[in-house]
């Protein structure tokens, strides 16, 4: 059965408790499966009156308001058996809190307040017994104070897990979200690994944790990786999951039919996904010199990205544990002499087999561009240009040329045309950034506001948002007009062709900072548009830098800090002229190709001069 709107307000407002729950949750775990969208098995009936506009507005509105008065009812409490379960849902309610004007759960969090006195409250006493429902109530726009010390002090597990849901969002895009993630991530990071257990976690949503922390602005911000690391190494002793002992020699036979076993482990390998584009030639490459065998979800692969490896082996939907030991057993069977994921961190997978060996020499790359700070990596492959500051990598690095890691045009691109004619000289200015959800943040929507009103032509922004769906788009869009007010157009999560077809209607393109664009970068250039970027020392700033030069754009559209890249913009914005120059010049379909040619086989003659250098032979 799916999830009625008006059984819901039934429940809520009639004061059942227990079904009221089981409703609530039954709901927040669907958005979780659905992305932040109702989905098919959602029912409600709005009011006929209503324009297509307003209908979701309205039915988020209802189901905040339901749950408001579910929640802030005295007799409700959450089982601590059901801390773990809320907490790994607690960023659907928090989500549908913000696409709502109610935008927080802060007017429920008042109603726990143990004193009379109203007078104060932004600062509440909690009683004990209501700590589960403040955390799960407490959202990242909440303007409550919250001290994280008093609740580590009543309940440290509880405490853990608030400050983990907090900052594991893939959009922190509000001044406050982003400030309480600045806060937050250093915090959890000198106390993490206090915990007896990390099952005493939200696991469903660690590997976010894991992964957004990449999006904050803090230089130490992937240290909150240390003590993932420390609790994922404590559980696999736990299960009896070692390292496997490095022998002291391993024969290396370099013909054909005895070719020593790369082992590679995937996350997202569809052919359409950017990984695929990416990392795949490379790896196929890797087969002049390797028996490469792949390990990954079977729904995470398909016919055509099965045919880069010389055999496919599907891991099972069993717990974490067990693929983990299949994966090393698989290791042990095949001699595996090389492990390599193309990416860490998109699923839980890979950022517990980055704690564990099963073969002489482990490799990744920068499927997701972050240092892992795990003992089980020895080398980080990456592209010599995108390579910003080498300190970021607690890992080696494996450089290779800058042609060394060649990508595979988007099949989805062939469909797409891209127009020839320029407005030379627009009334507005129509500035397109592509983004998801997680690279928005105040310090680049500020620059935004300030090129705005720096600039001497009108300007208009549309902003391309992956992930921009369902719950979390109203949210997105208003975050984004509280800077840009109606300079600015939002558009949701689309297909590709209508997501070109912005792209061809604007006249230059900016990247996000500090998490720069790749893909973005070719589709922009590709449909004929100049932009500019901001690089620094992580390679994920970097990549942008290193794009930019490849395609020989000038110096200055490689902004070194912000006013750098606000002036940047300003010029590109006004100088109509000059701009039209740099598009005829540096972009257009043919002028990306440089991307796609290149030298794939060097990522395997490296390697294996890496097990040489082992003394491996």
């Amino acid at each position: 059965m799916g999830f009625s709107l008006e059984k819901f307000e039934a429940y809520a407002y009639g004061g059942n408790l227990e079904m009221g729950m089981r409703e609530l949750m039954a709901l927040l775990n669907e958005l979780d499966k659905n992305f932040g969208r109702l989905g098919a098995q959602f029912e409600a009936q709005p009011l006929q009156a209503l324009s297509e506009q307003e209908v979701d507005q309205h039915t988020y509105t209802r189901i905040a308001a339901a749950a408001s008065s579910l929640l802030s009812n005295k007799n409700l409490f959450i089982a601590d058996q059901w801390q773990r379960n809320t907490l790994g849902l607690h960023r659907w309610l928090s989500a549908l809190f913000a696409a709502t004007p109610f935008h927080t759960a802060d007017h429920v969090i008042r109603t726990l307040h143990v004193q009379t006195d109203q007078s104060d409250l932004k600062n509440l006493e909690i009683a004990k017994e209501d700590l589960l429902k403040f955390c799960f109530l407490f959202t990242p726009d909440s303007e409550v104070h919250l001290e994280l010390n008093a609740l580590w002090e009543a309940d440290k597990v509880l405490a853990a897990g608030l400050g983990l849901v907090l900052i594991s969002p893939r959009f922190l895009g509000s001044p406050v979200a982003h400030s309480k993630r600045e806060e937050v991530l250093p915090w959890l990071a000198a106390r993490l690994d206090q915990l007896d257990d990390i099952e005493q976690l939200p696991l469903g949503v660690l590997h976010d944790l894991y992964m957004h922390c990449s999006y904050a602005d803090r230089a130490d911000k992937h240290d909150i990786k240390k003590p993932i690391n420390s609790l994922i190494r404590r559980k696999l002793a736990q299960n009896t999951l070692f390292d496997l002992e490095i022998p002291k020699s391993i024969a290396l036979d370099s013909s054909e039919r005895h070719k020593p076993v790369m082992l590679v482990v995937l996350e997202w390998f569809g052919s359409s996904h950017s990984i695929y584009r990416t990392h795949s030639r490379t790896m196929e490459s890797a087969r002049n010199h390797f028996h490469v065998i792949a390990m990954g979800y079977e729904n995470c692969l398909d016919d055509i990205s099965k045919q880069v490896f010389d055999e496919f082996i599907p891991i099972p939907n069993i717990n974490m544990i067990d693929q983990l030991r299949q994966i090393q057993e698989q290791a042990k069977k095949s001699e595996a002499v090389v492990c390599y994921m193309p990416s860490v961190g998109m699923f839980p997978l890979t950022m517990w087999l980055a704690n564990l060996r099963v073969a002489p020499l482990q490799l990744m790359a920068l499927g997701h561009p972050a240092t892992t700070h795990a003992h089980a990596i020895d080398y980080v492959v990456v592209e010599d240009d995108y390579v910003g500051d080498e300190a970021c990598f607690s890992e080696k690095l494996l450089r290779l040329p800058k042609d060394g890691m060649p990508y595979r045009p988007s099949a989805s691109a062939r469909d797409v045309s891209v127009p020839t004619g320029f407005h030379e000289n627009p009334a507005v200015v129509q500035i397109v950034v592509c983004s998801t959800t997680m690279k928005l943040n105040p310090g680049f929507l500020q620059a935004c506001k300030q090129i705005l009103e720096k600039s001497c032509v009108p300007i208009r922004f549309h902003f391309l948002v992956g992930q921009a769906q369902g719950l979390v788009y109203p949210n997105v869009q208003r975050v984004i007009q509280m800077f840009l007010g109606d300079k600015a157009r939002v558009y949701p999560h689309q297909s590709y062709v209508d997501y070109m077809a912005v792209i061809n209607r604007c006249d230059l393109f900016i990247n996000p900072f500090p998490f720069g664009n790749t893909n973005g970068v070719i589709d922009t250039i590709s449909a004929g548009l100049v932009g500019v970027c901001k690089t620094g020392p992580e390679v994920h700033e970097h990549i942008d830098q290193g794009l930019f030069e490849r395609l020989g754009l000038p110096e200055w559209l490689i902004a070194k800090n912000i006013d750098q890249y606000i002036n940047a913009v300003v010029r590109l914005s006004e100088n109509h002229e000059e701009r039209t120059i740099l598009r005829k010049k540096f972009s257009g379909p043919g002028k990306v190709d440089i991307f796609f040619n290149g030298r794939p086989e060097i990522f395997g003659d490296l390697v294996y001069e890496k097990l040489l250098a082992l003394n491996i032979h």
